[in-house]
């Protein structure tokens, strides 16, 4: 560290490490809840999203796009990502380190010192404007310039820069890395927000996480069909507060039509906990539940997206690439991906098992393993564990079943 460097971290800064990275953080934002009152805005919990996010770079450098990548980093704050991603993605042929924040600016051309990267310095173009206006420059560049990858990060909902981001990436095989941290709108908390900011009616039930994250897939897909161009999911995750989701681009009409019929409703009886998804208008919902028959309990969330919200193989190249990592969260992101492949051919929604043996009042709550080898002794039916909630499993069982089941043992 040279004595410039000293003195900023003996002055008002302090020197954090996460990754393979070292980056200062001013010292009034230690330990401070994150919010926008910040200097520069960090946020601690969010380092498993970095993780994750380098881990998703490198697969898709592997698995779709072998290219040298051009990289965005919209919303960059103390520049930890950006920073990351030069040091632990090899493949890379420029990235834009962005953030609107004057202060954010200063701090990152500290973090890119204190990492000794001017060796590959003309890799870096650092700018201090709005993510839309970044994106609307990067729109008017040929399509062969144009980024790989665009990594949307906001504090709240990542809806006003979806359009403008999709306008700048290209067009085939692109990746589009998305958060949402609003989860209170998406999860039907606030629900006159989410229609306004998602044009979608969430619904906050045991399983809202699933929701919510369904609606963000939905707004995006849409988004995306505006500007002529579809998305494949790969990965969307939930943890900490905050949602994460990757998808590849393409552009094909016939795709994009199939994809749209992915578009649909939950249904759920708030008498007897039942649950349905269909893709049909929402004027032909049911009147009375097919359960337990009661009228008047029925309400719908949506519409969503109810196709499949990862890729397997995309998904155990990640587990390939953390198992040679030493991230802090390793065992952490091990378990959410095993998990995530369990679940991703399972049926919408799962069901929260402390929740449903209270309901019941059983005595003992049984081990959520050996409900589901009981669930798969059964013939046709199928369950598993969720990363949404390591309390809950997901199941083709219905839940007058799913009780009967849970009284049994």
């Amino acid at each position: 560290m040279n004595e410039n460097n000293q003195k900023f971290k003996n002055d008002k800064f302090i020197v954090e490490k996460e990754g393979l990275a070292n980056f200062f953080l001013h010292s009034v934002d230690k330990n401070n809840i994150p919010s926008k009152s910040m200097v520069v805005f960090y946020n601690k919990k969010m380092e498993i999203n970095r993780d994750i996010t380098n881990l998703a770079i490198i697969a898709y450098n592997k698995l779709f796009n072998q290219n040298k990548l051009v990289i965005v980093d919209s919303m960059a704050a103390s520049g930890i990502g950006s920073i990351r991603m030069l040091k632990e993605c090899k493949n890379i042929k420029k990235i834009y380190i962005n953030d609107i924040n004057p202060m954010a600016i200063d701090l990152i051309k500290k973090n890119i010192q204190i990492n000794n990267l001017k060796d590959i310095e003309s890799l870096i173009k650092i700018s201090k404007k709005s993510a839309n206006l970044l994106f609307s420059e990067l729109a008017l560049m040929k399509q062969d310039e144009k980024p790989d990858i665009i990594s949307i990060d906001p504090f709240g909902t990542p809806n006003l820069y979806i359009d403008s981001a999709f306008k700048a990436i290209k067009k085939k095989n692109s990746l589009i890395c998305i958060t949402a941290t609003d989860t209170p709108v998406l999860f039907g908390i606030r629900k006159k927000a989410c229609l306004r900011k998602y044009m979608s009616m969430p619904l906050h039930t045991e399983y809202c996480k699933e929701i919510g994250a369904r609606i963000l897939i939905y707004f995006i897909s849409r988004i995306a069909n505006i500007n002529n161009l579809g998305i494949s999911p790969l990965l969307t995750f939930y943890s900490n507060h905050f949602i994460r989701f990757f998808a590849l681009t393409y552009k094909n009409k016939e795709r994009i039509f199939e994809n749209i019929n992915k578009f649909g409703y939950i249904i759920h009886c708030s008498h007897c906990g039942h649950r349905m998804s269909f893709t049909d208008d929402i004027l032909k919902i049911l009147g009375k539940c097919p359960l337990c028959n009661k009228s008047q309990k029925i309400v719908s969330a949506g519409p969503l997206w109810l196709g499949n919200m990862h890729r397997t193989n995309f998904i155990e190249e990640l587990i390939n690439l953390n198992e040679d990592c030493n991230y802090n969260n390793k065992n952490r992101i091990k378990k959410i991906l095993n998990l995530i492949v369990e679940e991703n051919d399972m049926p919408i929604t799962y069901y929260n098992l402390h929740r449903l043996s209270k309901e019941l009042r059983l005595s003992n709550i049984p081990k959520i393993e050996k409900i589901i080898n009981e669930i798969k002794k059964k013939k046709n039916y199928k369950a598993s564990r969720t990363h949404f909630d390591f309390l809950s499993i997901k199941t083709s069982m219905n839940i007058k079943a799913l009780k009967k089941l849970l009284l049994s043992l």
